[in-house]
């Protein structure tokens, strides 16, 4: 006895979810490698940031007033560790640079 709503045809194809999510992913040790690279480079503009920090403090030091440029830059570079943290993190899947642009820098003023 037989139930026809119950027996599945062996010809019918099955619908493959693996190649699906594939497709849709890169494979997950590509991903750990991207991972390892994003934080490298995310530590090294981290420890760029420190120091213009530092190079900003003898700038106001000395002149009274914040150089804007050094300014500008450090904010996209705190954008740039953003993003890689946010890669990391799976946060977010796109690449951070140099896959994707440079962070343009945020407006932060407190004034």
């Amino acid at each position: 006895m037989s139930d026809a709503s119950t027996s599945s045809e062996p010809d019918a194809p099955r619908p493959d979810t693996s190649s699906f999510e594939q497709e849709q992913h890169e494979p997950l040790w590509q991903r750990l490698l991207y991972m390892a690279g994003f934080w490298f480079l995310g530590n090294i503009a981290f420890s760029l940031s420190i120091l213009l920090g530092a190079i900003q403090l003898i700038v106001v030091f000395l002149s009274g007033g914040k150089n804007e440029e050094l300014l500008s830059f450090s904010r996209r570079l705190i954008a740039y560790v953003f993003e890689c943290l946010s890669f990391i993190t799976f946060d977010r899947d796109d690449k951070p640079f140099p896959f994707g642009p440079f962070p343009e820098a945020r407006d932060l003023d407190d004034d």
